[in-house]
C-alpha cells in the first residue's frame, strides 16, 4: 500500500472560472481557527444541506474531530483563496471499520458553489482514496440537493435510495474511471 501521507501531502494550484486563485492541501490542526469566519459565509441552506440540520457553527466536538485527525484512517483537503487566504471549501474523508470503504463530507462558501471548487475537492479525495488502496467511497445527500447528485453523477457515484429523503451516492473506485472526468466549467491548473 502506498504511503498514505504523501499524496495528501501534497498542494496544488488551481484557477477558478470566476479567476479565484486557490491552493488545496490537506487540512492542519491551525486551520480551525478559519471555520467561522467561513462557515458565516455558507447560507444557512447549504448548511443544512450538508448537516441535514440547521447549523449556525460547527459544534465544539466536530472542530475538534477536524483539527485532531487520525491520518491512517481519516484525511481533510482544505481549499484557500490565494489572495486573500480565506478557506473556500473542505472536503473530508473517514473510513469504515473494513478500511476499504470510506465515507465522504463537503462543504463550499455559498458564492463560489457552481465554479468547480467543489468538484476539485472531490477529485483530490477520490484520487487519495485511490491512492490509499480503497474499494469505495460513498456520501449521503438529501435527495432534495440536486446539484451535489448531479456533481456526483458526474464524478461516477451512482445513487441509491436511503428513505424518502436520502440517497446514498457511491463510487466504485476499482472500475470508475472518474480520474479521467472534467468538470463542466473550466478549471486550470497553475
Amino acid at each position: 500500500m502506498p504511503d498514505k501521507g504523501d499524496f495528501g501531502s501534497s498542494e496544488s494550484h488551481e484557477t477558478l472560472p470566476g479567476g479565484e486563485r486557490v491552493l488545496i492541501r490537506r487540512a492542519r490542526p491551525e486551520d480551525v481557527a478559519l471555520y467561522p469566519d467561513f462557515l458565516a459565509d455558507v447560507s444557512a441552506e447549504d448548511l443544512r444541506l450538508r448537516f441535514f440540520a440547521r447549523v449556525a457553527e460547527l459544534s465544539a466536538e466536530e472542530s475538534d474531530k477536524l483539527s485532531h485527525l487520525d491520518y491512517r484512517h481519516e484525511m481533510a483537503f482544505i481549499a484557500l483563496d490565494e489572495d486573500t487566504g480565506q478557506m473556500l471549501g473542505l472536503v473530508r474523508l473517514k473510513d469504515e471499520l473494513d478500511e476499504k470503504t470510506a465515507e465522504f463530507a463537503i462543504l463550499v462558501r455559498s458564492r463560489v458553489k457552481g465554479h468547480g471548487l467543489g468538484w476539485l475537492l472531490m477529485q483530490r479525495v477520490i484520487d487519495y482514496a485511490k491512492a490509499k488502496g480503497l474499494r469505495r467511497v460513498y456520501g449521503d445527500v438529501l435527495a432534495e440537493n440536486a446539484s451535489m447528485l448531479q456533481m456526483c453523477a458526474e464524478l461516477g457515484f451512482y445513487a441509491q435510495d436511503m428513505g424518502p429523503d436520502i440517497k446514498r451516492v457511491v463510487l466504485d473506485l476499482e472500475t470508475s474511471p472518474a480520474s479521467d472526468r472534467q468538470p463542466s466549467g473550466a478549471v486550470t491548473k497553475r
